[in-house]
């Protein structure tokens, strides 16, 4: 079992992953009446770098009512913010590896939010604070979010699909890049997602403008697994080709890889990154685009949505939205994770 919650989307094998969707789809039918003690004396501490709502809430709220103990801890203001090597200011910054030695020696585990602006907008550079933490800490780190992956997500995602699709093999399922009017979104949410989706041997159709292409690392592992488990990965640039007879459509914004700085202290290129986003106006979800995916086709977001850009108020708050059953299912997604690290008996 990995002792860490960093990338399973891209480590776990299919077959490890799909059990524990189906722990966590079990383990959610006990809570909370039978799992008051799961986590019973267990301490997490929680940095986020970024704000949160359904991340902050849920994890907190699953950790009390398992019988643990959730720490926040500001990175920004309350401690002083754990940094690498390279980025060091003194009595502003501690080296992330002492930060790590000193929390793991307290508490169970170390659970972690970090994307952009903390990171200088560099990608991949969030995700490597998370392997710094890591290999530091004598306890499990969980990603709560980074510049490339959003595992806490993706769980919770499959969970809803599999609660409303049943048996996700050969399952249509559109990612689709989103406009919105801020570029500021990471690609965490559609990469794990599609990695997931892959390991459960979905139909899956990505669907982005040619410049919105995802990590080719991510790309080339999920068309791996694809082999493995007999789905299906198909990209195109073409929205309504995307979403024409899916049975469910992700769809959401995230920024432009190109675009964004190599290294740390250099700017996004803002300009350009804008002029991107404002060509794909029209990539957005509404009641025609859904009757075009299917009369049971559903819709899904990570939240927050950009209401009237993302999607239309008529489809995320109407028959077909999937869209609040997902936000529940990060609780009982987060409780599964907790309890694999921290208790893994409690799952079975």
């Amino acid at each position: 079992m990995n002792s860490h919650w960093l990338a399973p989307d891209m480590t776990m094998s299919a077959a490890d992953y799909l059990a524990l969707l189906d722990a966590a789809l079990a383990f959610k039918q006990r809570y909370p009446a039978q799992t008051g003690a799961a986590l019973q004396g267990k301490t997490i501490y929680f940095l986020f770098y970024n704000a949160s709502l359904r991340t902050r809430s849920s994890f907190q709220t699953g950790l009390a009512r398992m019988g643990g103990n959730a720490i926040v801890l500001d990175p920004h203001h309350a401690i002083y913010t754990p940094a690498l090597p390279e980025a060091e200011i003194p009595y502003t910054t501690e080296r992330i590896a002492d930060v790590a030695r000193v929390l793991s020696s307290y508490g169970d585990a170390i659970a972690i939010r970090m994307y952009g602006e903390p990171a200088g907008w560099v990608y991949g550079a969030a995700h490597r604070h998370l392997e710094a933490f890591a290999r530091s800490s004598r306890v499990p780190v969980i990603n709560m979010e980074c510049d490339r992956f959003h595992p806490c997500q993706a769980l919770a995602d499959m969970m809803t699909l599999r609660e409303r699709l049943g048996d996700l093999a050969g399952r249509r399922l559109c990612i689709s890049w989103a406009y919105s009017g801020s570029w500021h979104k990471p690609v965490a949410v559609p990469q794990s997602l599609l990695l997931a989706a892959a390991k459960a041997g979905m139909d899956i159709t990505l669907a982005h403008p040619a410049s919105f292409g995802l990590d080719p690392e991510v790309m080339d592992r999920a068309r791996q697994v694809a082999g493995q488990t007999g789905a299906r990965v198909r990209v195109t640039h073409d929205f309504l080709d995307g979403v024409n007879g899916a049975q469910a459509v992700y769809a959401k914004s995230w920024c432009c890889l190109a675009h964004l700085p190599t290294r740390h202290g250099d700017p996004v290129d803002e300009r350009a990154m804008q002029r991107a986003f404002e060509r794909h106006r029209d990539w957005r979800v509404d009641a025609d685009v859904m009757r075009l995916s299917g009369t049971d086709a559903g819709y899904l977001h990570c939240l927050p949505a950009d209401r009237g850009q993302e999607v239309t108020d008529e489809v995320i708050d109407g028959a077909s939205s999937w869209v609040f059953q997902q936000a529940a299912n990060r609780l009982h997604a987060q409780n599964a994770v907790m309890a694999r690290l921290l208790n893994p008996g409690c799952l079975a």
